[in-house]
């Protein structure tokens, strides 16, 4: 032990830990402080984040985990043409990451502004339907003066460039009662190749546009000086072709006249998206026939209005002068022609969903091409058709049904909820089988306070009329009142059942009367037979629906149901079980057995019945519509016949031999009825 008591004393003041170390003078640097190199500051955020792969940037946009705003992505959103071939590549890139609709739309937004003085004058206020969608002074159409009236050069419409030639378009609204009269100046000044209207003139309890042309072709109407009338109009499913006849008279002499085409769309509800395959039916249209016009010198601008000149008329464009671009030098350029389209008139492509919408159809043109033909390219189309491809193994029936089977729309069920209801699921054969609340007729008459307004039915779209065809399963013992309600309440011309279940069957309860005696059916239908045919293979009866009023409001209101007439016809050569009839020309006697009924009522909706209301039902709609399309245009297109048919009940055209077996169907048409068919449409217009 140490004897030393300093020694001690240091001992015992380091182990209580008071020990207080004389401080170091500023000036003095520590050793280890000169060795030991500098920490780097940390990098800011933005800086950080450019490190990190375009894929996992967009992922993490994408998710919202990074903020669009403050990130740039440029690597992923070309503003350049890009070749077809890359197109498909760009589109599956964008369904990986959605935001790129996203973020390509707002760069495009961000337009340096332009000055709109004459659109907001106080003057011209009154002339535009919405303060939001008005031309920008340096491209708006400039109307000859009118001696007298101020600000009478006034117009809201803008010019407009293609991707290949500069003012191919003039965007306007849709005319107002103040403004039709500048709106058929404008077409006369301008010596417009066409017009394409792109909305209903009422639509969602709002009018949209007011009708600008003669209600009937006996009519005419004349606004400032322009005599207008309907020489002829065709009506389509999804749109109508009318043609004008426009002139000027000096007194009673035509100084000067001219016919120009309208191309309507009648199927685009406002702030919504179309089908693309009708919208790129609906552009094929009007390139075919006006097209060689377009491109020539001598025609003007093709004027395109929607309700307020913006976003349908926006989408319209993109989509047309892409495929314009695409057709003459194999590119598109859909995010480069978004800009330019924001930079000549506001609120071109109104939101995301329209731009995405864009892309959508673009590469359903891409993917799909051209499936229509000649008819009388039929017969060797099909043996094409047959053989198979060397690489895929597969022939052209299968790889149009799988591509088809592809691009078909998937339903929730919270598409289906109607369907899905506990008081409505027992109506149901298949609750896998449920029509689209969007897509399916509502029942209105009353039958008592235990039925709904449902029944499992579909409205699908023919040819020539939307909603041509009501496609239903054959009814449970349960539903029969309400399918004697669909027929009544939308006043079918002709109930058409494409099966023969088993005599007294239990799962398929007779659903009209077997005799002459009356028969009812739910607590206020009653059918009265009134005549029949048998032949060997069809059958039809002819029947009439009594509706009771038991209904306490419509008593009241004296409310009456008169009596409606239809005729069914059963196909008896289709045994349950087989996937195709055992005699084509029996359906396509029957098809024109319908069609000529239909000519000669008030050409209502035809109710179409199979036991499931998916199978067979497709192969009657497809191929009548194209037997249709045959008659009217002299053109087969059965892939999008089909494609049409399943929008709206994905399971019709269940399998690939229904598919091919609608080709067979307009081959038997073609060869068989078509040239009696035409010299009778002939005879009659005669």
């Amino acid at each position: 032990m140490s004897s030393d008591p300093d020694a001690a004393k240091l001992k015992s003041h380091s182990s209580s830990g008071t020990v207080k170390k004389k401080p170091r003078s500023r000036s003095t640097p520590r050793t280890n402080d000169v060795d030991k190199p500098r920490k780097k500051r940390h990098a800011s955020a933005t800086h950080s984040f450019a490190s990190i792969p375009n894929a996992i940037k967009l992922s993490m946009l994408n998710s919202g985990l990074l903020p669009t705003s403050r990130f740039n992505v440029v690597d992923s959103i070309s503003d350049r043409p890009i070749d077809i071939s890359l197109f498909m590549k760009l589109c599956e890139q964008r369904k990986k990451f959605p935001v790129l609709y996203k973020l390509e739309f707002e760069i495009a937004e961000k337009t340096e502004p332009h000055s709109c003085r004459h659109g907001t004058k106080k003057s011209n206020l009154e002339k535009n339907q919405n303060q939001k969608c008005i031309p920008y002074d340096y491209n708006r159409v400039v109307l000859d003066t009118i001696e007298g009236e101020h600000d009478s050069d006034y117009v809201n419409a803008s010019y407009v460039d293609s991707l290949l030639k500069p003012n191919a378009y003039i965007v306007t609204q849709g005319p107002t009662e103040e403004t039709v009269t500048d709106f058929w100046r404008m077409v006369w000044q301008e010596k417009a190749s066409c017009i394409v209207m792109l909305t209903k003139t009422f639509d969602f309890i709002k009018v949209m546009c007011v009708q600008y042309w003669p209600a009937s072709n006996e009519l005419e109407e004349t606004y400032g000086g322009i005599h207008i009338k309907v020489i002829q109009e065709e009506e389509l499913a999804n749109f109508r072709i009318r043609t004008f006849r426009l002139y000027k008279m000096d007194k009673e002499t035509v100084t000067e006249e001219r016919f120009i085409l309208q191309f309507h769309f009648t199927e685009w509800h406002c702030h919504s998206c179309p089908f693309g395959n009708a919208l790129l039916e609906f552009r094929r249209r009007v390139r075919a026939v006006v097209g060689h016009r377009i491109k020539s010198k001598e025609a003007g601008p093709m004027v395109v209005h929607c309700n307020d000149g913006g976003g349908r008329s926006g989408v319209y464009l993109s989509v047309d002068a892409n495929m314009e671009l695409g057709e003459e030098e194999d590119k598109f350029d859909v995010f480069g022609y978004l800009k330019k389209l924001r930079q000549s008139r506001m609120a071109m492509v109104e939101n995301v969903d329209q731009y995405k919408f864009v892309y959508d159809t673009l590469e359903e043109y891409v993917t799909c091409g051209n499936s229509w033909f000649g008819v009388s390219e039929l017969s060797q189309r099909l043996k094409q058709k047959s053989q198979k491809n060397a690489t895929t193994k597969l022939n052209e029936y299968q790889r149009e049904y799988m591509l088809i089977c592809k691009q078909t729309p998937r339903f929730t069920i919270g598409d289906c909820a109607g369907g899905h209801r506990g008081d409505n699921r027992k109506k149901n054969r298949d609750v896998l089988i449920v029509p689209p609340d969007n897509f399916r007729p509502y029942l209105t008459s009353f039958q008592g306070n235990n039925f709904t307004d449902y029944i499992n039915a579909v409205f699908v779209d023919g040819y020539t009329k939307p909603r041509e065809y009501i496609v239903t399963e054959w009814p449970l013992k349960s539903t029969l009142g309400e399918f004697w309600s669909l027929v009544y309440d939308y006043e079918c011309s002709a109930v058409v059942v494409l099966c023969v279940p088993p005599h007294n069957s239990q799962q398929f309860p007779s659903f009209w009367p077997e005799g002459r005696a009356p028969k009812k059916y739910g607590p206020v239908f009653t059918i009265d037979h009134i005549s029949h045919n048998h032949y060997s293979k069809i059958k039809t009866w002819v029947f009439r629906i009594n509706k009771k009023v038991i209904s306490l409001t419509e008593l009241m209101a004296g409310v009456k149901a008169p009596p409606k007439n239809v005729q069914l016809f059963q196909l008896m050569c289709w045994p349950m079980g087989h996937k195709v009839p055992t005699s084509t020309n029996s359906l396509v006697e029957l098809m024109n057995m319908v069609e000529k009924w239909r000519q000669r009522t008030e050409y209502g909706p035809v109710c179409i019945v199979s036991p499931d209301g998916r199978s067979r039902c497709g192969i009657y709609c497809s191929a009548n519509a194209c037997i249709e399309q045959v008659i009217q245009h002299g053109e087969v297109d059965i892939f999008q016949a089909v494609r049409t048919v399943r929008r709206h009940r994905p399971q019709l055209i269940e399998n690939i031999t229904e598919y091919k077996y609608c080709y067979d169907v307009v081959l038997h048409y073609v060869l068989h009825y078509l040239q009696k068919d035409l010299e009778e449409i002939k005879g009659t217009k005669k």
